[in-house]
């Protein structure tokens, strides 16, 4: 592509970093410490659970929800929210990484001048300690969290407000997500570049819109942007 580019924007989760269930461990370490353990085997509640931290990372319902939700279906006293951030973050030097390929696709990108940013569904300050855990709290211009800007992926003022980050047309940004509906439908929608990522080798969703482009693997971006021109 010959394109200027004004900026890229990243999903964080399962696309620049992994943070292996954190919060999922948390609760269940939550739950533990409260003599209602849950068996790694009991799928029907890791189901459950994983729907009720869906709804709260798209903005569902809040944490104090997401919580009372999940000491229902245990038969426990709702648990404080504190309690189960303070499990959250005790996690993130333990489970959370980078993806393969991020720190050098990052590094590469920042030699060439190209303006970065990061838009992610989540609460602070987790998100931020698992993005600096991940690639580094300096190796991105900006880091956008849904709590923040009190908007969620695949809201258009999501995307609205990674525009504002940049200097330049919609078109010439691109944005980076591994999710078909929350990242690749939501930039588009916002009329964006939306490039997928698609490394688990998912089935893109018929009724979407097919994306501006498709990678694999992080550093095929260095290739797409070779003869692009930045701000």
């Amino acid at each position: 592509m010959t394109a200027r580019i004004a900026g890229i924007g990243f999903d964080f989760d399962h696309t620049l970093g992994v943070d292996n269930g954190l919060e999922r461990r948390a609760l269940y370490e939550v739950a533990a410490e409260v003599e209602r353990p849950i068996s790694d085997r009991d799928e029907d509640l890791r189901v459950r659970v994983d729907e009720l931290l869906a709804g709260f990372r798209g903005g569902a319902f809040d944490m104090v929800e997401m919580l009372h939700r999940f000491s229902a279906d245990l038969d426990i006293a709702d648990v404080e929210p504190h309690r189960w951030r303070k499990r959250c973050y005790a996690l993130v030097d333990e489970l959370v990484r980078p993806m393969p390929g991020a720190l050098e696709t990052i590094a590469h990108l920042r030699e060439r001048g190209v303006p970065l940013a990061i838009l992610t569904n989540g609460w602070s300050p987790l998100q931020h300690m698992k993005i600096a855990r991940a690639i580094g709290a300096d190796a991105i211009d900006a880091v956008l969290v849904s709590d923040e800007i009190g908007a969620a992926k695949p809201e258009r003022r999501a995307f609205d407000a990674l525009f504002d980050v940049f200097d330049g047309r919609r078109d010439e940004i691109w944005y980076v997500g591994d999710n078909p509906r929350t990242d690749v439908g939501g930039a588009l929608a916002a009329g964006l570049r939306a490039m997928w990522f698609d490394w688990e080798g998912q089935t893109y969703p018929p009724d979407l819109p097919p994306p501006s482009g498709i990678i694999h693997a992080l550093r095929e971006l260095e290739a797409l942007t070779e003869n692009a021109s930045f701000p």
